[in-house]
């Protein structure tokens, strides 16, 4: 995506932070690596939307890792079988930036937050996964371009067989980890395996400057208890 403009450039946690703005809408940069931008709110979205249906119940407990532009924790709120959204998201100016440039996606996450069905944190998504034991329905990982392409280097746990036991474990039984990769990564998608019962690889579409660009969905479920 083009951008014509840059708004705010900060010193985050884990260095420097630009929020620009592009022809398709806002997107961040960080240290010099694109992040996320509007233009990927389709794959976005489709986090949340391709985890759901995996998941029975209707009083669902999600924890998002990666607030971004907002899209995957708005697909959230409009699903009412979800009662409660946690976003862990690192760095403090993110979620600045998407209350202040957020429009009606940061109205209606302030909204759910005053309701106290939502809670933006500052903090680690590692940290959370790792203290909880069967906390969550959902836990979706938005915090890189996928498990080959980091935005920063800790986030390697995430997708390690560690952080995979422990993000299971963190799941309810019949839960679901869903993970955001910008292309397919099969050694990730043969480790799923080794820690989940089923996984499932879906695809996702971007229209970015005119052009179709897919990334990748994978959707690994718990269907036991341990």
């Amino acid at each position: 995506m083009a951008f014509s403009e840059e708004i705010e450039r900060v010193r985050g946690v884990s260095g420097e932070l630009a929020l620009r703005r592009g022809t398709a809408g806002f997107e961040i940069v960080a240290n010099g690596v694109f992040l996320v931008s509007a233009a990927n709110a389709a794959s976005s979205r489709a986090l949340m939307a391709t985890a759901l249906p995996h998941v029975a119940g209707d009083s669902l407990d999600v924890l998002i890792g990666g607030l971004g532009i907002g899209d995957a924790l708005d697909e959230a709120l409009g699903c009412p079988r979800v009662v409660s959204i946690t976003v862990a998201e690192l760095e403090p100016a993110v979620i600045a930036w998407f209350r202040r440039y957020g429009g009606v996606v940061a109205r209606r996450a302030a909204d759910a937050e005053r309701a106290g069905r939502a809670r933006l944190l500052a903090t680690d998504v590692a940290d959370l996964i790792g203290g909880a034991r069967g906390m969550w329905d959902v836990v979706a990982l938005d915090t890189d371009n996928g498990p080959e392409w980091l935005v920063r280097g800790e986030n390697a746990w995430l997708y390690s067989s560690t952080g995979l036991c422990a993000a299971r474990a963190a799941l309810r039984p019949g839960g679901v980890a869903v993970f955001w990769s910008s292309e397919e990564c099969a050694g990730f998608e043969g480790d799923l395996w080794d820690v989940f019962d089923e996984v499932h690889r879906v695809t996702a579409t971007d229209m970015v400057d005119g052009r179709s660009l897919s990334s990748v969905i994978y959707i690994a479920v718990k269907t036991g208890d341990a």
